[in-house]
């Protein structure tokens, strides 16, 4: 079986993690969650169009790694973020601070997009778009950025 970190390079990094799985920790308010989380990225050129997600609660997700990298699987890469998630009328804002990224900010949408065309949902993300940019906030015109992504990405610049 062939390495996939030797076959990751700049032009498919985003098709490798398109179908990811994460061993995931962190606290809300208070409370530590450990999950794995199996990802499923859909994209229209190179934009994110969906994302499907599998969670299973694990308390020991040492072993889960271990596990995992019986079944061949490969660490590429390790987040590291603090977040903030605030609320208000329904709407969701997640502030992270990303190591090695810098600031991003997350609207979480309560959208579900399955079974919906890719004009659909590009008109709902840019609906989602202009909403925070009526915010105030200082934003720049990036959508969609993935963290896991452009840490990767950044190995290769």
């Amino acid at each position: 079986m062939t390495q996939i970190k030797n076959e990751l390079k700049k032009d498919n990094i985003r098709y490798i993690l398109s179908n990811c799985v994460l061993l995931r920790s962190f606290t809300v308010g208070g409370e530590k969650i450990k999950k794995i989380t199996y990802k499923n990225k859909e994209y229209d050129n190179e934009k994110l169009i969906s994302e499907k997600k599998v969670n299973v609660d694990c308390n020991d997700l040492q072993s889960a790694q271990k596990l995992f990298e019986c079944l061949k699987f490969e660490k590429l890469v390790e987040v590291k973020y603090y977040v903030i998630v605030l609320e208000k009328d329904g709407v969701e804002f997640a502030f992270q601070d990303v190591e090695n990224l810098g600031l991003l900010m997350e609207y979480e949408s309560l959208i579900d997009f399955e079974n919906k065309s890719i004009a659909d949902i590009k008109e709902e993300k840019q609906k989602m778009y202009d909403f925070v940019k009526q915010t105030g906030l200082n934003i720049t015109d990036e959508q969609d950025v993935q963290k896991a992504y452009e840490l990767v990405n950044n190995k290769f610049n």
